[in-house]
């Protein structure tokens, strides 16, 4: 099921309330026994991205909004990691939370950043837990299994922070 499928609502508390009721999860889905996740999307640029393509290496996803301050203002870190260690294994997709219509404002913001950037209402997600706040991380390890989901929410993200999760699995 594609989320442009499910109804609109209106406004920021709605999106999360929709994204947390299962909008981002194939059918529902809750993370598996293995811990095995999937997504199917396009980023901005127009290029395919699936987690079968990022196999074997660490994939760091990143849920932000562009009305999310707190996501914009993780942004330039993440992107310091990723440059940092992207040569190390290390992936990361952005992947925003906004309606479609608001696309042109997620590619203003995104257009600062080198990293991959998808909209979550044209993507197929799978096994990742509801979002119910943001900003929010996760982490897949080489071999494509969640190893970190509900991450950094109300947390400062810094280099020491991502090391100490995402260094491990490189």
């Amino acid at each position: 099921m594609f989320s442009e499928d499910l109804p609109r609502l209106p406004d920021r508390r709605s999106a999360l309330a929709r994204l947390a009721g299962g909008c981002l999860l194939a059918g529902g889905a809750t993370t598996s026994a293995a811990g095995a996740v999937s997504i199917d999307t396009t980023l901005l640029d127009g290029r395919r991205f699936s987690t079968d393509d990022v196999r074997g290496k660490v994939l760091l996803v990143n849920f932000w909004a562009t009305w999310c301050a707190p996501c914009r203002a993780e942004m330039p870190v993440l992107e310091a990691y990723y440059l940092a260690h992207r040569a190390e294994g290390v992936e990361l997709l952005a992947i925003s939370v906004d309606e479609l219509a608001d696309e042109p404002k997620v590619r203003e913001v995104a257009r600062a950043f080198r990293f991959p950037v998808a909209m979550a209402k044209s993507s197929r997600l799978s096994g990742f837990k509801a979002i119910w706040r943001m900003p929010v991380s996760s982490v897949l390890d080489r071999d494509g299994r969640l190893v970190k989901d509900d991450w950094f929410m109300g947390t400062k993200v810094d280099a020491a922070t991502l090391d100490a999760v995402i260094r491990p699995l490189l």
